[in-house]
């Protein structure tokens, strides 16, 4: 079985633009992402997927493998295009703006998609520690049910605290490494961009909207995306006390 990570990444994020290059303790974002799915035992190959030269450059220039697409409005997209040139039989969606990630988690991701036949894609899921997170619209929040598929995605927080207080509830975020079946991948490109899909900017929706399970991973690493300005600076931070990052700086 053939693992492949391909990690979109482009210039143009609405939030924060340029994103992918700035610098992290030394190294640019992308690189730290990079560098953390290889350590990954379950993954074969990693690649960046871009519509942009300047990042190209930078994969290049750090002798990674990086992959020209054209421009999607969704990440999963891009990794659609990337993987048409690839022999793989799961394919891992790696957001590039997690420098956090630990290889663990895309093991843990991995597993089910790998050994359930009945499971076509994962994202991990992790708990929401404070009511900031849980009401932060960058934080994507994610309820499951009993077998832990997912019920409903959203940047909204949810479930809503009409008659509970944030104490009292079990809250979840999502993390973005999201491994696909090969041909599940492409079966979800071939689908229509969904309504909710629109209004929340939140991929999976798509799946969901069209009858597909989405099978939630927990996992207990507490890292943070780079949506902003603000949390470029929480992560330089953490990334200074990261015992992974020592390995390889």
């Amino acid at each position: 079985m053939r693992i492949d990570a391909v990690i979109p990444a482009r210039m143009g994020s609405t939030r924060y633009p340029g994103k992918p290059l700035v610098d992290i303790e030394g190294f640019s974002m992308v690189e730290h992402v990079y560098i953390r799915t290889r350590m990954s035992d379950s993954v074969d190959n990693t690649y960046v997927a871009t519509p942009d030269q300047e990042i190209y450059d930078e994969v290049e220039s750090f002798g990674g493998e990086a992959i020209m697409t054209g421009k999607h409005p969704r990440a999963t997209d891009r990794v659609a295009e990337a993987a048409e040139g690839l022999d793989s039989d799961i394919v891992i969606v790696m957001q590039g703006d997690e420098p956090l990630v630990y290889p663990d988690m895309i093991d843990d991701a991995v597993e089910p998609v790998a050994e359930e036949e009945d499971v076509r894609c994962t994202n991990l899921a992790k708990s929401i520690e404070t009511e900031e997170d849980f009401r932060d619209e960058n934080n994507v929040k994610v309820v499951v049910d009993k077998d832990w598929n997912a019920l409903y995605f959203s940047r909204e927080p949810v479930p809503n605290l009409h008659d509970a207080t944030f104490d009292e509830i079990d809250a979840y975020k999502q993390v973005c490494v999201i491994p696909f079946e090969r041909e599940f991948l492409f079966e979800f490109t071939s689908m229509e961009e969904t309504t909710l899909e629109k209004i929340e900017s939140i991929d999976m929706l798509r799946l969901l909207e069209n009858d597909h399970d989405v099978r939630l991973v927990e996992t207990d690493r507490d890292i943070h995306a780079v949506d902003t300005p603000e949390d470029h600076e929480r992560v330089n931070e953490m990334m200074r006390n990261d015992e992974l990052f020592q390995e390889y700086s």
